[in-house]
């Protein structure tokens, strides 16, 4: 097969990654689109963030992240809450019931990327993280 280029070769992985890490977790019966899987996770990682800040990250629009948050927030997943302060601010928060999910999803993908990572070096996957870091910095100054 002849080389493709590295923007297609990105983009077949993501999707093949993304098929293996749905089908791994598809047993937890919780169907989530991938996008608001995306803010879940923020939300696990990021406490007190306020729905714009969330928009810049996934570089989406703030209507578009506010029907994810709709569809977290049915499933108790997150929880709105009002700055105090500001009340044209919603903090977003993960409720008890979303860590606990994204406590199994974490187990699960990481099981995945060890089967994934089978024959990469430690050293090789250090390489291949920087890169990416330094693909992700570089399109985001363009």
């Amino acid at each position: 097969m002849k080389n493709l280029p590295i923007s297609l070769s990105i983009a077949m992985t993501m999707r093949a990654i993304e098929y293996a890490f749905r089908k791994s977790i598809h047993e937890l019966s919780i169907d989530l689109p991938a996008e608001s899987f995306g803010i879940l996770m923020i939300t696990y990682y990021q406490n007190d963030i306020i729905q714009q800040d969330i928009a810049g990250m996934v570089k989406k629009d703030k209507s578009a992240v506010l029907r994810q948050i709709d569809i977290l927030e049915k499933r108790g997943l997150v929880q709105r809450m009002v700055d105090t302060c500001d009340r044209r601010k919603n903090f977003i928060l993960i409720t008890e019931d979303g860590k606990k999910f994204v406590n199994e999803v974490i187990s699960k993908e990481k099981d995945l990327f060890d089967r994934l990572s089978q024959g990469v070096e430690a050293h090789e996957m250090v390489t291949f993280v920087k890169v990416l870091s330094l693909l992700k910095i570089n399109a985001e100054n363009i």
